[in-house]
């Protein structure tokens, strides 16, 4: 049974733990349901049961070679984001060689395979609505490591791969892997089809000391969630608040972060993951230069929210220096016509979650 806002509110955050229930909860990198699956390591971070249903999410890593025949989910939309290495991704006649901070956006019905190009290479894969990643615990075998088999263990077969998917709507079909463009891929694409996005590419506003980026949209996901890129100096927390409707999910992709949620604060590194449910009040903090992270907000009811406190800009970088500021005017509207409670200003005392 699920909580209400008001039970939201006061749930302290579950550390390094699933916890089988929509509730917030930190996961270090890492940290989370380890498989095999023939020779790479998948980490889940979230599952369907962990969140309510609306979505899962699971690092993948492995060596030189590693790779994935095409697939093709029913039902999953997904984004592939690198985090380490070098990833070279097929979609239907095209191909590319990523790198960290590059993406892949997949509809459902996209035939999609990789191959990892570097001697470690991690991506996350995100799924949305949850539940494929139940495929992971069928094929994969369980294993206590936090990095992949130096040699592979048990290999699935594709005839076993397949008999176990078609359960979850996923099928492996024959498609022919193209060579790569070395394209630079800078926009979004207006309707939901799949696309490449490389590093610092996409939407991109600027406020003080920070810059944000749309990596999706609504339109690009059938309006199942969004996802943001956020880069900036050392900047303290903002306001404290909550959401009621839509659930944020926090990855931290270089530097540090806090993260304040019911009452404790964890700090964030790369890789460390938050998971925020409606309801949850949460502010968050840049603790080093050049910290980034990526959101994850679904349902995507708050889709155009950082528009209403930043400007559109056609830099790459925020400018570092000048005086502190935030639109509280813009924070103020946003306030009264979104899905955003503020509930304090920004927290102030540290009274830091013990993670072990």
């Amino acid at each position: 049974m699920s909580l209400s806002v008001e039970e939201m509110n006061k749930q302290l955050p579950v550390a390094n733990a699933l916890p089988g229930e929509a509730v917030p909860y930190y996961m270090a990198s890492g940290e989370g349901a380890r498989y095999e699956i023939n020779g790479q390591l998948v980490t889940v971070i979230a599952r369907a049961a962990d969140t309510g249903g609306i979505f899962s999410a699971a690092y993948i890593s492995g060596g030189m070679g590693a790779e994935s025949p095409f697939v093709s989910h029913k039902v999953e939309h997904k984004t592939l984001y690198v985090f380490d290495g070098i990833l070279h991704v097929w979609l239907p006649g095209e191909s590319r060689i990523l790198t960290p901070g590059d993406a892949v956006v997949i509809p459902p019905n996209t035939p999609h395979a990789y191959r990892m190009a570097s001697h470690y290479t991690r991506f996350l894969n995100w799924m949305t609505p949850g539940g494929g990643e139940a495929y992971y615990e069928r094929v994969g075998t369980p294993i206590d490591s936090h990095v992949p088999p130096v040699r592979p263990g048990h290999r699935a077969s594709l005839q076993e791969q397949a008999e176990v998917g078609a359960e979850f709507g996923i099928t492996f079909p024959d498609v022919e892997r193209v060579a790569p463009s070395f394209k630079h891929d800078a926009g979004l694409p207006p309707t939901q089809s799949p696309y490449f996005l490389s590093a610092g590419e996409g939407e991109r506003l600027v406020s003080y000391q920070t810059m944000f980026t749309y990596l999706s949209r609504p339109a690009n996901t059938g309006s199942n969630y969004f996802a943001v890129h956020t880069k900036g100096a050392k900047t303290p927390y903002i306001p404290l608040h909550f959401h009621s409707q839509h659930t944020e999910n926090f990855l931290c992709t270089e530097g540090r972060m806090w993260l304040y949620a019911n009452g404790r604060e964890m700090l964030l590194t790369k890789g460390d993951f938050v998971h925020a449910p409606a309801g949850t009040i949460h502010s968050f903090a840049l603790d080093a230069h050049n910290t980034q992270m990526v959101g994850f907000l679904t349902p995507s009811v708050f889709n155009g929210f950082f528009e209403y406190f930043n400007t559109p800009t056609d830099d790459y970088m925020y400018t570092e220096g000048g005086e502190p500021y935030m639109d509280m005017e813009g924070f103020g509207r946003a306030q009264a016509e979104m899905d955003l409670t503020v509930v304090g200003p920004p927290p102030q005392r540290r009274a830091a979650l013990d993670i072990p």
